[in-house]
């Protein structure tokens, strides 16, 4: 009897670590992990997003990051619904969430992630694995948010963000990388009207690269707008300008070492630049003594 007991409890746990947990995600969608639990996110038809405001204020290595979805619920019932969000290089001691006006409490984890940048409304893939660690890790936040029917509200997101890149240092390498993902986002029933404003600070002022178009709008401001979805999760390259670039290589730790290697070349050509510079000197010299 002992036997039998056991064995059952040890099928139960069993079922419950490879069973897949369903969640519906501001920013991710289904998928089955090759081991461990999985976490399933579903397809939402009742939950729209109506707009989001994505606000990215950097500062020095690490960036502020705001989120504010207006979401609807587009049915005449009242709806609870679980949902994640997920970011790279979060620092979940700063995590905010804000449903409907209020503080909301939630659960902050943190997962190994493969997916499929190649994102689609209806076919994107994410799969979440626990305790593997050798893939990407994922932060998430995982709250509640309860609906009347038809009802509308902001549900807001704000935590920092670790930039990746070589934003500490101080030579020619420096630069910051941001990635959001917001491809996931297309799991909700319908998406609409998003708007990134990118705050940059003295430090990398300008954009080096973006997958998506920015337009600067005020010092170190820029913004990208769409009425649409983008079938890609945003990833930023920030940098310094090209003066800073300069005195970044002078600062260089590696510029002594580039100097020793160029010497030869320098001693033979600084000797011939001088000569020319003096010869081309004279010649004018005399060309005025001649007009005399």
């Amino acid at each position: 009897m002992k036997n039998q007991l056991k064995k059952m409890l040890i099928l139960f746990f069993a079922m419950c670590l490879f069973t897949p947990q369903v969640a519906h995600a501001n920013m991710a969608a289904p998928a089955e992990a090759d081991i461990g639990s999985s976490i399933t996110f579903e397809k939402n038809d009742e939950i729209a997003v109506l707009s989001e405001v994505l606000d990215i204020t950097v500062n020095g290595s690490q960036a502020d990051i705001v989120a504010t979805y207006r979401m609807k619920n587009t049915t005449d019932k009242s709806i609870s619904t679980p949902s994640m969000f997920l970011s790279p290089n979060m620092e979940s001691s700063d995590v905010k969430v804000v449903v409907n006006g209020k503080a909301t409490k939630f659960t902050a984890e943190k997962y190994e992630l493969t997916y499929d940048t190649q994102a689609k409304s209806n076919d994107w893939q994410y799969a979440v694995l626990i305790n593997k660690v050798v893939a990407s890790l994922v932060d998430t936040i995982t709250f509640t948010m309860d609906f009347s029917p038809d009802e509308e509200y902001d549900v807001i997101v704000s935590y920092s963000y670790r930039l990746g890149g070589y934003p500490d240092y101080d030579f020619n390498v420096k630069k910051g990388v941001i990635d959001y993902y917001i491809a996931p986002a297309a799991m909700w029933k319908n998406f609409s009207n998003l708007k990134i404003n990118l705050y940059l600070d003295e430090a990398m002022p300008i954009i080096k690269s973006s997958n998506l178009a920015f337009h600067k709008i005020d010092t170190r401001t820029y913004q990208y707008t769409s009425d649409t979805l983008p079938q890609e999760n945003l990833r930023i390259v920030i940098d310094e300008n090209w003066w800073q670039n300069i005195f970044s290589t002078i600062r260089s730790p590696y510029l002594p070492m580039m100097l020793l290697m160029f010497s030869p070349v320098i001693l033979i050509v600084a000797p011939i630049v001088i000569f020319l510079a003096w010869r081309v000197h004279k010649k004018k010299k005399q060309m005025n003594q001649n007009f005399r």
